[in-house]
């Protein structure tokens, strides 16, 4: 959150130094003027008020991660670090404290003519107009940030821009991997996440060296020195795969830049959180089902060109079982004892089985798996009863 901050400082301590300029070239005699003590005033205003009102967006902010952590998962946590309209607001506040105070210090030091004067006079003007665009932004933030629908807002927008990146065009620009790959293993010697390979770089290496790179590890795979990276068709040297394995990113934790499984497991979390005896709210998991529903179908209706950017790398496609499985199976364990949650589960996976996408035939399996789950834990004859009755649509489906 550093850079903003710096930067938005940087700007107010510029805008400090073009008042001194500018009011060097202005003429003495002016329609007005204005006292060296009437600037120091604004800018003492506008230095105590501003400061109080950073330490309070700050602490709001702490208070929304903290939230977060309890309320939903720490994995959304990254997510709510990295909204730009807070950093852009707690920018502001800073920046514009800066500005008064460095330009309470020229004012006091006698460094400004009567010219400089009007010059910040104007730009503190237009300082507070700022700061008051930023207290009514950040008024409709912090009535929003930290809640656990936010939190899922934020989630879902990440795991839907997580899905265009790699399927826009499909494959991230590779060749769809079909069958097992054949050719040498390429292993790495750290252990963590795949979080970015650069396709870019594997191209130009695999066309200098008249290789074919199967890419075996997608962003959110777990990877140690026994799990190989990729399969390499052709006979590279050791500088070769060396260059190979320096286009993979590797690290601790999975992100959602283009990884939507991760998106979709967060969710989730949340949704377990919800169904846990110690929070009790059905509500949030019939939220988050909706939720799942809509990422999965704006994955299979948005615009996926097949355009193919890297001829000579292949990558193995998304599953539609392994992303039904993602999204409903934590859901289907953990609320199979809730009726009302069950019931909006069935509707969505009826909703996914109807579409007729490629998640067709999973989502009645899940649907399967879901009621076997539910009559074991269900206690009521009736909720059974209404469950026989949601599962029409599965049923149908040849296993």
């Amino acid at each position: 959150m550093w850079f903003l901050p710096a930067a938005f400082s940087l700007v107010a301590a510029l805008v400090i130094l073009l008042a001194f300029g500018v009011g060097r070239w202005l003429p003495d005699e002016l329609p007005f003027t204005l006292s060296v003590e009437a600037v120091a005033g604004i800018l003492s205003i506008l230095a105590s008020s501003l400061l109080t009102v950073a330490v309070f967006a700050l602490s709001t902010i702490v208070s929304a991660l903290s939230a977060v952590t309890q309320t939903t998962t720490p994995r959304a946590v990254p997510l709510i670090v990295s909204d730009r309209r807070a950093q852009t607001s707690v920018s502001v506040f800073i920046g514009a404290f800066l500005f008064s105070i460095v330009g309470i210090i020229g004012v006091n030091a006698g460094f400004y003519s009567g010219g400089g004067r009007l010059v910040l006079f104007v730009a503190t003007l237009a300082v507070v107009v700022i700061v008051i665009a930023a207290l009514i932004r950040w008024i409709g933030q912090i009535s929003a940030i930290g809640r656990v629908s936010h939190t899922i807002d934020r989630v879902e927008e990440a795991t839907i821009n997580a899905f265009h990146a790699i399927d826009t065009p499909r494959y991230f620009g590779c060749m769809p991997r079909t069958g097992d790959p054949q050719g040498a293993p390429v292993l790495t010697d750290k252990i963590g996440y795949v979080q970015y390979f650069d396709t870019n770089k594997l191209q130009d290496v695999a066309e200098k060296a008249g290789l074919h790179v199967h890419i075996l590890a997608r962003p959110g795979t777990y990877v140690d020195p026994q799990r190989p990276l990729m399969m390499i068709a052709g006979q590279p040297d050791e500088e070769c795969e060396q260059s190979l394995r320096d286009a993979f990113i590797i690290g601790g934790n999975r992100t959602f830049d283009r990884d939507p499984r991760y998106g979709l497991i967060v969710l989730n979390e949340i949704a377990g959180r919800a169904l846990s005896p110690a929070v009790n709210d059905p509500g949030t998991a019939i939220d988050v089902v909706g939720t799942l529903v809509r990422v999965l179908m704006e994955w299979e209706t948005h615009e996926k060109t097949e355009e193919l950017k890297y001829p000579r790398l292949s990558v193995e496609p998304l599953t539609p079982a392994d992303l039904m499985e993602d999204a409903f199976r934590p859901i289907a364990r953990d609320g199979a004892g809730h009726i009302e949650v069950l019931q909006r589960l069935m509707t969505g996976l009826e909703t996914l089985a109807t579409s007729n996408t490629e998640l067709s035939e999973p989502a009645r399996r899940m649907a399967r798996d879901a009621a076997a789950r539910a009559r074991a834990a269900l206690k009521a004859d009736s909720d059974r009863a209404a469950l026989d009755r949601m599962m029409g649509f599965a049923e149908t489906a040849d296993d």
